[in-house]
């Protein structure tokens, strides 16, 4: 089973309609804060994937940006780092509605996405977004198969 059909399974449980879902499948995990979910989408806050046997940092960071198409903005890397075991993908700039943008935080077992809006300081804020349940469930694959070794 398949982290999407994971999720799918879970998020069509009575009660489950916000707050912290995790599922697990196939050697990895992921962690959803729900917003909200309804019958066909989903508010989210944060989603974050793990793997227990992944690939190289540079490889993850190729693969998600390669990979992860469900946002419908194109990642790019900002910071990737070895030595430091993380890095960071965002939306590319020329891509950015709004003053927008997702964010992927890598730490070398899982990834972490969500969605900010730049403040004209600055400064930026963490936003919801809004997703199909397919969308949702194809971002944690991708993610899981971006993380994994081959």
């Amino acid at each position: 089973m398949s982290l999407k059909d994971a999720l799918n399974d879970k998020l069509d449980l009575p009660g489950v309609d916000s707050g912290p879902v995790e599922v697990e499948a196939s050697g990895g995990k992921a962690e959803v804060e729900l917003v909200e979910v309804g019958p066909i989408g989903a508010r989210v806050k944060r989603v974050k994937v793990s793997v227990t046997d992944s690939a190289p940092l540079g490889a993850q960071a190729s693969g998600i940006c390669e990979r992860l198409r469900g946002l419908g903005e194109r990642l790019v890397p900002v910071e990737v780092d070895d030595r430091l075991g993380g890095g960071v993908l965002r939306t590319d700039p020329g891509e950015m509605q709004g003053r927008r943008y997702y964010e992927v935080g890598l730490d070398g077992d899982s990834a972490t996405v969500e969605r900010y809006r730049a403040l004209d300081d600055g400064g930026r804020e963490q936003e919801d977004f809004t997703v199909t349940r397919d969308q949702l469930g194809r971002m944690i694959d991708d993610l899981s198969e971006g993380l994994s070794d081959p």
